[in-house]
Order: structure tokens, then sequence, then C-alpha cells
């Protein structure tokens, strides 16, 4: 055979570490930490596999017996086979666990490699009575192997906030209109009146996460929630230089949010707090975000999908791209038809939402 299929990430090390991806999320450290640390179980319905070609190209990817963290929501595409009869579940997910964010889905040295190494899980996924094999939030340089292996495309919109050689945070307001600008100085003055200063730390302990881990499971005790991360896992992350921003109120801390940056994109991932404050968040997760990247030259910040306010806070609209490929002829096609239909609504709202944005050319 010319691949073989293991349990874990860490047979695979090697080809991760010839082959580092430009975002943290995509990279070994990170996919490795999720495994070891009892993230990901039956409870969570994400069970790790990694394909090893012979080519050298391998592939991280995940038994799912649910659609939980994955941000691509296919729950009316399992109601539909559940009503037929049908298993939907498990299914094969390429992805990063509960981590929307556009990544390369095959590790190897080229395209020719990388296309044999997909051709083979698509044989897997046939042979051991899968539904369907999904690729989600796939890098924009690797879409065409999965276009030219007959994936179906669906394409939806999130936010992304980008550095026009930006001096200051004042620099980047001077490009709004006169309305918008106001807005965000109100929501600021807001959290300064408040007297809300704000900690960034790069050297990291274990208090500090202890800290931060605290506030982000509070995001999900709110909803009666388990928290999908655990304390350990974000231990494991200083490699990957993780930023955790904590907001002090009277000499203590009340809330934190955490920032990866990797080589000239800045990325938000998980926060919380403790004392619901109005706008706290967009200053946590947005403003001072955008003051990081700025101060760190970075040419792009993602501060996590959905969110159709961040429009009107500077954050463009951006197209990502999912790929799905489904065993069953019959389904196949109906969900094909779907994702045509899907993704021209997507195409049309992100040409409108351009309209919303606050700056004064646009």
């Amino acid at each position: 055979m010319s691949f073989s299929v293991e349990n874990s990430v860490q047979c695979a090390e090697q080809v991760f570490r010839s082959y580092p991806s430009k975002d943290p999320f995509s990279s070994f450290d990170f996919l490795n930490a999720l495994d070891k640390t009892d993230c990901l179980d039956s409870d969570s319905g994400w069970k790790t596999k990694c394909l090893n070609h012979k080519n050298g190209s391998v592939i991280p990817f995940y038994e799912k017996l649910n659609s939980q963290g994955e941000f691509v929501f296919d729950y009316a595409w399992a109601n539909t086979y559940f009503r037929y009869g049908q298993p939907y579940y498990p299914k094969l997910v390429m992805s990063v666990p509960f981590t929307p964010v556009d990544g390369k889905r095959i590790i190897g040295p080229d395209y020719k490699s990388n296309s044999e190494a997909l051709s083979s899980l698509i044989s897997y996924t046939k042979e051991q009575s899968y539904s369907s094999l999904h690729a989600l939030y796939v890098d924009k340089s690797q879409r065409e192997i999965f276009k030219s292996n007959n994936f179906i495309e669906r394409l939806d919109c999130n936010y992304k906030w980008v550095n026009r050689s930006y001096e200051d945070f004042e620099s980047f307001l001077s490009e709004l209109t006169s309305r918008h600008r106001k807005n965000i100085k109100k929501e600021r003055a807001y959290i300064q009146k408040l007297n809300i200063e704000f900690e960034y730390l790069t050297k990291i302990t274990k208090k500090d996460w202890q800290d931060f881990y605290l506030f982000y499971a509070m995001t999900y005790a709110v909803r009666g929630q388990r928290p999908y991360l655990t304390a350990t896992f974000f231990e494991e992350l200083n490699n990957l230089k993780p930023i955790i921003l904590f907001a002090h109120k009277q000499g203590q801390r009340i809330a934190a949010a955490l920032f990866f940056q990797s080589e000239d994109k800045l990325f938000g991932r998980y926060w919380g707090t403790k004392e619901h404050i109005n706008f706290l968040h967009f200053e946590c997760c947005y403003y001072q975000g955008i003051e990081i990247a700025i101060k760190n030259k970075c040419v792009e910040f993602d501060p996590g999908i959905q969110g159709h306010h961040k429009l009107k806070r500077g954050f463009e609209p951006v197209i990502n791209t999912s790929y799905h490929w489904i065993v069953d002829e019959r389904f196949r096609s109906a969900i094909s038809n779907y994702c045509e239909t899907e993704s021209q609504h997507i195409k049309e709202y992100f040409e409108q939402s351009k309209d919303y944005l606050p700056f004064k050319n646009v």
C-alpha cells in the first residue's frame, strides 16, 4: 500500500518540521498539543488520524462523530441523511479542531505529491465506509488540489483587518468617515473612563495561563457548556510565541484575550471576562489587536470568524473556502446544488458588505 494511517500526528513530526506552516495552528506543535492534553476525546467528537504517504506528504485529519467545533455548518446535510435512513457520522474532516483559520491541509514537498496523498485519502474514505471527507478553511495555495480531485466547493465570508502602513491607531482612525471615527472613539473612551488598563505578556508563566484559562472557561460556563480546550493545552503553546492581553480594573485582572503572530500576520483567538462591561470585548479583541498589529508591522489581523458588526470597525470582508467529497452520488448531487446556490448568496453578501465599510474612499 502507498500510505498508512496512524492515530496521532507524532509519527509525522519530521515532515511537519521540513515543511513548516505559515500559521501557528497548522503546525506540529499546535496539533500535537491538542492530542497530548486531552482536548480530543469521545466527548468532543474528534478522533485524530494522520495519513503518511510514501511520497513524503502527510495529511492530518479527524474522524468526526458530530459537527461541533468545525464552524462550517453541515447540520442540514446530516439531517437529510437521517431522514433517508443513511448515516452521516462518522465522517472525516481535514481541519484544525475548534480553530477556523485558513491553512494548508496537506503537508508535503510539492503539488504532485500532495495531490497523490489526497487521492489516497479519498480511497481510504470509501474503503472504510465513511460518508464524506471535508477540508475546511483551505489556504489559497492548495485550493486547486481539491478542485482537481472533484471536491465540492463551498464559500463563506469572514472579516480581516488590513494594515495600510498605519503609523498608529490614530492614523487608522483618520482614514474613517467622521461618524465611524466618533463611534470608535466613544467606545474606547467608555473603557478609559472606567480606568481599565491593559497588560501585554509574551513571557507567560503558569500563573498567567491559569488566570487566562479562568476567563476563557467563563465564556462557556455562561452558556452551560464545557470548554473545548483544556488548561494544560494552553501551557503547551509557549513555543508558538503567544501574546496574552490582560485587562485590569482596580488592580485586578478582569478579562483576557489571546493572540498569535506568525510572520507578518496577527491572529486573535479566545477571550473571556468575569465582569460584563460594555465595549470591553471590542476593546480587548479588536482595538487592542489593531494596536498590536500596527506596532508589530503586521499586514493583516484575523480576529476570528463571524460578526457583521466588525465591518463598521474597519474589518474587511474576505471569502473563505471549504471543500467536500461526498461518497454517495445521490447526496453528492444534492449537496453540490446546495453549495452552488449558497455560494452565489455568499458572493452577493460579500459585495454588499463593502457598502458598510467605514473608510472615506470606499
